[in-house]
């Protein structure tokens, strides 16, 4: 899914002009061959063998003569019903001619994208019509589409290549199940709970009134039963910031034995960053993305409906194919208390410097490891998981893969001993332990040093 072809929905060309075929010079010249033998051998029944074939030529000839636009049928044009979609998504490819003329459409297939007709390719009178579903975030290529248009007696034809359009697939809009807390907002007003008394609709205590509380927050019942003036202190309510750090350095396809629908290490990134951005933005929360590679693009912090827009059409325009290695991007600054999501496979030291960093810069930083699980099964070094059919025995790729997963669960290990949380993105649910915990720690008592 490259970033290369066009972003157009609609194509048109103007040069697709229709053409004797050579079905209609070899009926010229039966007809004309039949006709003179005719003439010259004085044997009528080569006129009648002819005849037939002279007809249909004249009829083709007057149809395209009565009717001019058919020398030019006014140009192909191709767009796409739905330039956006989602993983699963369904789009269309239209071609459109001219009413009355056969038209044949053909479209290569992308990878990760299924065609209706499966073949490609099809037929029909001034339009033709293919279903597109992709299965894979990215940019799909519609294209180049193959047109060749005829009249309905295959007299003329003509064909033509039009350029490439672009179908934006955007992650899917998957819900967390997990609850909306934070350890430490710093926002102004939102939904999460502040440790501090304030303004809130969340009861902390029933105290005595004190001068500067206000009078519509004195708890009668507790005044009337105690005869001093009693009122309600609350928790106040506040949003925070959430900076989503995503890890693009590497791809890790999943395992050869595995299906073809796996996710990849990207997958997985791209999938559980628009889940953790969707989740805060519903909330209310201010929310950031930035890329330790150089696929998606930083976007700034933003709240609302508006800022989900951005961020998915981030992450959509992002290239699955850009091979050209550069130096990996650093965070130089995070302001403390900040709710920070790394979505990463841990491979990369630069990704783990990363962490480092921002741990030591005051965010509160949980790890989401996108590393898929059939890589570097460790059953493959006792002998119980299938080999790849592709390998030949002396290859000893998930040997490899076994050794260095075995190796990153020290860093993973350090992280954890570190303080910071580390969980495998598994769907909706994977953030739900991480989150709890979190809030469970927040709200533990704590030992006073004297």
């Amino acid at each position: 899914m490259s970033s290369a072809p066009p972003l157009s929905a609609v194509r048109r060309d103007r040069t697709l002009r229709l053409r004797p075929t050579p079905a209609l010079f070899r009926a010229v010249a039966i007809a004309g061959a039949a006709l003179t033998l005719a003439v010259l051998r004085g044997s009528p029944a080569l006129i009648a063998a002819g005849l037939p074939l002279l007809a249909w030529c004249a009829v083709s000839l007057a149809r395209r003569t009565a009717r001019a636009e058919e020398n030019d049928v006014g140009g192909a044009h191709m767009r796409v019903t739905r330039p956006t979609v989602e993983e699963g998504g369904t789009s269309a490819a239209v071609v459109t001619t001219a009413p009355g003329v056969l038209t044949s459409v053909t479209l290569p297939r992308a990878p990760h994208v299924d065609l209706a007709p499966p073949c490609g390719s099809l037929a029909g009178d001034g339009s033709a019509r293919i279903r597109i579903t992709a299965h894979r975030w990215g940019l799909v290529p519609v294209g180049p589409a193959h047109v060749l248009v005829s009249d309905s007696f295959g007299a003329v034809r003509a064909q033509q290549t039009l350029p490439t359009l672009g179908v934006k697939v955007v992650p899917s809009a998957s819900i967390l199940d997990a609850p909306v807390t934070v350890p430490s907002p710093i926002g102004v007003s939102g939904a999460h709970l502040s440790a501090r008394h304030g303004d809130g609709t969340a009861l902390s205590e029933v105290r005595e009134f004190r001068p500067g509380d206000r009078l519509h927050r004195i708890n009668w019942r507790v005044t009337s039963r105690t005869g001093k003036l009693h009122t309600n202190a609350t928790f106040t309510e506040q949003d925070t910031d959430v900076l989503i750090v995503t890890d693009t350095i590497s791809d890790i396809q999943p395992a050869p034995w595995t299906a073809a629908t796996e996710p990849t290490s990207l997958d997985l990134t791209i999938r559980a960053t628009t889940a953790v951005a969707r989740h805060y933005l519903t909330a209310g929360d201010r929310v950031s993305l930035f890329d330790i590679g150089h696929l998606i693009g930083p976007v700034r912090a933003g709240t609302g409906p508006r800022q989900l827009r951005v961020l998915t059409d981030a992450l959509s325009r992002a290239g699955r194919r850009d091979s050209t290695l550069r130096a990996t991007r650093r965070l130089q600054r995070v302001r403390p208390g900040t709710l920070t999501v790394v979505c990463s496979p841990l491979l990369e030291k630069a990704a783990i410097t990363q962490i480092g960093e921002l741990v030591s810069r005051g965010a509160e930083v949980i790890v989401v490891d996108t590393l898929p699980a059939s890589i570097g099964d460790v059953s493959v070094l006792t002998g119980r998981a299938p080999r790849a059919p592709g390998l030949s025995p002396d290859r000893f790729w998930p040997e490899a893969w076994a050794l260095r997963r075995l190796l990153r669960e020290r860093t993973v290990r350090e992280l954890e001993e570190a303080g910071v949380p580390v969980t495998p993105w598994e769907g909706p649910s994977s953030l739900a332990p991480i989150l709890l915990s979190l809030k469970a720690a927040r709200t533990a008592p704590r030992m006073r040093r004297s």
